[in-house]
């Protein structure tokens, strides 16, 4: 019962802060990011999970976006709704997670916690387009726990657990690149929890063939993954914003952030503040003999490198370091609650108080400084960018529902004085990408006449004439 209660409180807490992100409109990103899956289609979907090397663009992302776009077409709330059952998804498998690593049934339940909502993450709680984040997540801490667990159980991996766990760090590679990390994190996992079990030349050659081999295959899906995202037919790393900055200032500038967003402090600035935190953390991790503190303190560090040298990437892509994160926060808070108990039941005038009321009084106290934490950060600048996400496209799709537009297979159509939202990344194409899936047929071809200019000529031989007139849809031919 008291489990049941736990969970549904976590869950209340969970829709508390995130119901609203229903109201949130489909924002360009998610425009573009259904259009792309869209036009490749359901077999691209299907085939594009198995080529690595190919570098082929987050091949998971189509398993999201497609079925939803042709049961909901341009309808935000079910994309919504199905990150939302993601994200719970995740909590739950945080707290297993918690578990496995050796925390105990309270510290795992407040990791879960701030998992239910992270307001320097938050992002995730209300964008759409973080659901690579989201499912990478889902795929990677699976992975992680089927594998732990046959570890828990003295296996040394078959035939059929090494290609179920493949299979899921397969999911997690074709969901983001934050999954690279993970051979790593297993190597990390076993120095820390099974180093004894290696004793001799024979228990070293039963790991080499179960619990390393499973690893070095890791290693090698990861170093395709990676062959792909930078050599491939169209390499990830040509995209704007994605080549890597190997410099000490952009180090900087990623810590200060990410710092910052982890422990909802925007106060980080400086290398002195930067290293004195990490030293911080380590000697928590190490003032005793708690493998669980050892173990998230490498994840996190782990977990940050593919995001440590590429500009603007905190908030929702710290996701994964925030599974570590949260073990290790949660851990030290029960330390830090159960000493403050220890000392409050030494009082004169609490000597009487049971000290598992002073323990869930302290617990208490923090849970509240983290949840008015959260609330003040979501009221004053969550909820402003909420308002602003899609805004306008929301605007155009809904003039598109007002004229319900119509056309033959084959049609070029033309669209004119169509509205741009400033600052724009992608140079304005939520129309193009709008009118694309409003007709959802791949023969028709549109053009945007602020960006392909026609000339007379030509546009009196489209097939459909659009055009914008004082911010109203109407069709001119």
């Amino acid at each position: 019962m008291r489990r049941l209660a736990a969970a549904s409180l976590l869950v209340a807490y969970f829709f508390y802060f995130s119901w609203d992100r229903l109201r949130v409109p489909l924002s360009s990103d998610d425009l573009m990011n259904l259009d792309f899956y869209w036009k490749r289609g359901v077999g691209w979907m299907l085939l594009s999970q198995w080529p690595l090397w190919r570098g082929l663009y987050r091949p998971m992302g189509a398993v999201f976006y497609l079925p939803l776009f042709e049961g909901f077409g341009l309808n935000p709330a079910p994309y919504h709704i199905a990150v939302m059952l993601l994200l719970l998804a995740n909590v739950y498998l945080l707290y297993r997670f918690a578990k496995v690593l050796g925390a105990g049934e309270l510290a795992a339940g407040l990791a879960a916690l701030i998992a239910c909502y992270h307001a320097g993450l938050s992002g995730l709680y209300y964008y759409i387009g973080f659901v690579y984040d989201v499912l990478c997540f889902f795929f990677y801490l699976s992975a992680l726990l089927f594998y732990t667990g046959v570890r828990r159980r003295g296996g040394l991996f078959s035939a059929w657990q090494t290609a179920a766990f493949l299979g899921l760090f397969l999911c997690a590679l074709n969901s983001k690149e934050m999954a690279l990390t993970l051979p790593a994190i297993l190597l990390v996992y076993e120095w820390i929890y099974h180093r004894t079990a290696i004793r001799d030349a024979r228990s070293l050659a039963d790991w080499l063939g179960g619990p390393g081999r499973v690893a070095l295959c890791g290693a090698a899906m990861s170093l395709l993954s990676l062959y792909g995202k930078v050599f491939g037919p169209d390499p990830l790393l040509n995209a704007a914003g994605y080549r890597p900055i190997f410099s000490l200032h952009q180090l900087r500038q990623f810590q200060t952030a990410a710092l910052g967003d982890l422990f909802l402090n925007r106060h980080f600035s400086g290398w002195a503040q930067i290293l004195a935190t990490w030293a911080l953390l380590l000697y928590l991790a190490l003032r005793r003999d708690r493998p669980v503190l050892r173990f998230c303190w490498w994840f996190v560090l782990i977990a940050l490198l593919p995001v440590e040298f590429m500009e603007h990437r905190t908030g929702a892509n710290l996701y994964i370091p925030l599974a570590g994160a949260a073990v290790f926060g949660s851990v030290v808070l029960v330390d830090l609650a159960q000493a403050i108990a220890g000392v409050l039941a030494r009082e004169t005038l609490l000597r009487r108080v049971d000290r598992r009321v002073l323990l869930a009084v302290t617990v208490a106290a923090g849970v509240c400084f983290w949840a008015h934490r959260n609330y003040y950060l979501k009221e004053w600048l969550v909820r402003p960018a909420m308002a602003r996400t899609g805004k306008l496209q929301a605007e155009i799709v809904e003039q598109f529902r007002v004229l319900n537009p119509r056309v033959a297979p084959g049609s070029r159509v033309a669209i004119l004085n169509d509205p741009v939202e400033a600052n724009d990344p992608l140079n304005g194409l939520g129309t193009y990408f709008i009118a694309e899936l409003w007709f959802r047929d791949r023969s028709v071809v549109v053009y945007l006449e602020r960006l392909n200019r026609l000339p007379p000529e030509e546009l009196a031989r489209t097939d459909r004439l659009l055009a914008f007139e004082n911010g109203k849809l109407v069709q001119v031919k």
